[in-house]
C-alpha cells in the first residue's frame, strides 16, 4: 500500500533524523509567518501570527502576557509561548489554525523565567525556572505530548532567562542573568549587591555543568542569546547602572565560542551609550554571519560581523525589540510595540522600505519568531 505524506510530515521526519528546518525554508511552497507575543493589557494579551500570504494578523488570546516563543522542530505547526517573568503559564498554539492545542502551568514553588527550547527531535521541552523557596535557577524537563514534568536540574546560577540547544543536539546554553526576583516583590531586583551573571553550558542528558563563563562587569546581566550553526553564541546584556559605582560605558553585546573567553563588542562606544544599558533581543543570520541586537530603550537595532566582530551598522525604530531572520536568511525582521514591522537586507543592512508595515491595534511584545511551514 502506498503512503502519501504532506510537506510538513516529510520535513518532520527529516528533522527527527537530525536535519534542521532552515534546510527547507527556501521552498516556494512554504508559508512564512511572523509571530510574537502581543497585547497592551490583560484583555487582549495573546500570540499574534502574521501570515505573509494573507498579510492579515490573527491573534489567539492567552489570558497572560507572553514573552519567549519556541517552535517544535518535529511538529512545525506547534508553537509554545512562555509567560513573562514571573509568570507560570505556557500555551501551545497551532500556527496554521490559531487554535489553542494545549497549556500547562508550573508547580506552586516554581516560576517561569520567560523562555524555553525543544530537544532536537521535539520530544522534550526545557524551560528556565526559579525555585521560589531557595531562589536557585532550575531547568525543567517535560515530555511534549502532555507536557508532564519528567525531571529538573540546576541552571548553576540565579535568574536563568533564555535557553538554546547547541548544534551538537546535546548541550544546552543558558543565560543566567544573576538577578534574584520573587513574585511577592513583583519585578523588584533583590540581590543587586551580590548579583553574578554567567553564560553556562549544561549536558542536557545528565544535567551536569560543562562550563560557565563570565564578563568582567559584575553588574552586566546576560539575558538573551542566539546560537549560530557552527556553535558560536551571540549574547545580549542589560546593565544594572544604579548598582554601579562608576559611570563608564559598558558593552551590551558579545560573541562567544565554547572553550574561549567571551569577546565583548565595545565599539562604537557613542552608539552603545545611546542604548541606555539595555539590549532586549538578539538573533544571528547564518548566511551573512551578522548578529543583530535590539535596544528598545535606545530605539536602535545594531549589528556586528561575527567573524571580524566589527560594527556593521544600525537602524533606528522607536521602541524596537522584536528581532528575527526571514526563512530564506535574506532579511532581518524588526518589530515594535506600535505594531510596526521593518525588514532589512541581511547583507547590506539597508531597509527594504516597500516591505514596511504598521498594523493598527497590534502591540508586538519583546520577541519575534519567523516560522516556515
Amino acid at each position: 500500500m502506498n503512503t502519501i505524506i504532506n510537506r510538513r510530515q516529510f520535513i518532520s521526519y527529516l528533522i527527527a533524523a537530525g536535519f534542521t528546518p532552515q534546510l527547507f525554508a527556501n521552498s516556494p511552497q512554504a508559508n512564512e509567518y511572523f509571530i510574537s507575543a502581543q497585547g497592551k493589557n490583560a484583555a487582549n494579551y495573546g500570540i499574534t501570527r502574521l501570515n505573509k500570504t494573507t498579510n492579515k494578523p490573527e491573534t489567539t488570546l492567552s489570558g497572560f502576557r507572553g514573552h519567549g516563543l519556541a517552535q517544535n522542530p518535529a511538529r512545525l505547526e506547534s508553537l509554545l509561548m512562555f509567560s513573562r517573568r514571573p509568570g507560570k503559564a505556557v500555551i501551545e498554539v497551532n500556527i496554521i489554525t490559531g487554535k489553542t492545542t494545549n497549556q500547562f502551568t508550573t508547580t506552586n514553588n516554581r516560576t517561569l523565567m520567560g523562555h524555553g527550547c525543544f530537544s532536537h527531535n521535539g520530544k522534550l521541552l526545557y524551560t528556565t525556572e526559579t525555585d521560589l523557596t531557595t531562589g536557585a535557577g532550575k531547568i525543567a524537563v517535560r515530555e511534549t505530548e502532555n507536557y508532564q514534568l519528567l525531571t529538573e536540574f540546576n541552571s548553576y546560577g540565579i535568574g536563568p532567562h533564555e535557553i538554546k540547544l547547541m548544534p551538537d543536539n546535546s548541550t544546552l546554553v543558558i543565560a543566567n542573568g544573576g538577578i534574584l526576583t520573587h513574585p511577592d516583590s513583583g519585578r523588584k531586583k533583590l540581590n543587586l549587591d551580590t548579583m553574578k551573571s554567567s553564560l553556562t553550558y549544561i549536558d542536557s542528558k545528565s544535567g551536569n555543568k560543562i562550563a560557565d563563563y563570565f564578563v568582567n562587569e559584575p553588574k552586566a546581566s546576560i539575558r538573551h542569546l542566539d546560537v549560530a550553526h557552527d556553535g558560536t553564541v551571540a549574547i545580549a546584556m542589560q546593565v544594572q547602572r544604579k548598582a554601579m559605582t562608576k559611570n563608564q560605558t559598558v558593552a551590551l553585546s558579545a560573541i562567544h565560542k565554547p572553550g574561549e573567553k567571551i569577546n565583548l563588542l565595545t565599539e562604537p562606544a557613542t552608539l552603545i551609550d545611546k542604548m541606555n544599558d539595555y539590549m532586549g533581543s538578539v538573533t544571528i543570520n547564518n548566511q551573512s554571519r551578522i548578529a543583530g541586537f535590539t535596544s528598545p530603550r535606545g530605539n536602535l537595532a545594531a549589528f556586528w560581523n561575527m567573524e571580524t566582530q566589527h560594527f556593521a551598522g544600525y537602524h533606528r525604530l522607536n521602541d524596537v525589540c522584536g528581532l528575527s531572520v526571514s526563512s530564506d536568511q535574506q532579511r532581518f525582521i524588526l518589530s515594535n510595540s506600535q505594531g510596526e514591522i521593518r525588514q532589512l537586507n541581511a547583507f547590506t543592512l539597508q531597509e527594504e522600505k516597500s516591505l514596511r508595515q504598521r498594523l493598527p491595534g497590534i502591540h508586538w511584545d519583546n520577541h519575534m519568531l519567523t516560522a516556515s511551514l
